[in-house]
C-alpha cells in the first residue's frame, strides 16, 4: 500500500476552532454532494450506494494540492478553512475527489503506466472527476463560476491555444 508523498501530504494538528469548523464544513459538504443529481447518477453507474458518502474519511490536512484522494480516503487542503481562503467553498473538490473514491473503491482507475503516458488532463479518471465538478460548480454557483474556475484550471496547467480551447469546451460542454 502506498503513502502519500511528503511532496502531497503532510498531518498536521488543525486549531480546535479550525478542527471544530472543519468537521462542520464536511458534514454540510457531505449533504450537499449527496444531493447533486450528477453525483447521484455516478454512484448509480458505479453500483454504488449513496449512504457511502456519509462513511467515506474526509479530513482536511496540510497539502501542496488542494485536493488528493488516497486509498479511498479524502484529503482536503486545510488553507481552505482559514478566513483569507480564496476558496469560499470547498464541496466542488470533495465532488471531484468523490469521483476518484468511487474509481478507487470499484477498482476502476488506471496503472502507473497510463498514467505517465498520458497528459494529467487526459487521463480518463480525471476527465470524469472535473465533469462532474465542474457541473456541480455551475449547478451551484452559476456559469460564471465554473468558467471562472476551468479558467484558473488551464492556467495552472499552462495549457494554451487550440489546446485550451478545446479543454475548456470539453470542460464546460
Amino acid at each position: 500500500m502506498r503513502k502519500l508523498s511528503q511532496r502531497h501530504l503532510t498531518p498536521k494538528k488543525l486549531s480546535k476552532r479550525a478542527k471544530k469548523d472543519g468537521e462542520k464544513l464536511i458534514r454540510e459538504m457531505r449533504e450537499a454532494v449527496k444531493k447533486d443529481p450528477k453525483v447521484i447518477e455516478k454512484f448509480k453507474e458505479y453500483g454504488v450506494p449513496l449512504e457511502d458518502i456519509d462513511k467515506v474519511h474526509i479530513e482536511f490536512c496540510e497539502l501542496e494540492v488542494s485536493a488528493k484522494t488516497k486509498d479511498e480516503k479524502i484529503y482536503l487542503n486545510e488553507k481552505m478553512l482559514e478566513d483569507d481562503s480564496k476558496v469560499q467553498d470547498p464541496t466542488h473538490y470533495v465532488v471531484h475527489e468523490m469521483m476518484h473514491y468511487l474509481q478507487q473503491s470499484t477498482g476502476k482507475t488506471l496503472d502507473k503506466s497510463e498514467k505517465k503516458e498520458t497528459d494529467y488532463l487526459d487521463l480518463p479518471t480525471e476527465q470524469e472527476a472535473f465533469e462532474v465538478q465542474v457541473e456541480f460548480k455551475e449547478r451551484e454557483e452559476g456559469p460564471a463560476e465554473a468558467e471562472k474556475y476551468v479558467e484558473q484550471l488551464l492556467d495552472h496547467h499552462e495549457i494554451d491555444g487550440k489546446e485550451r480551447e478545446d479543454k475548456e469546451e470539453e470542460l464546460l460542454g
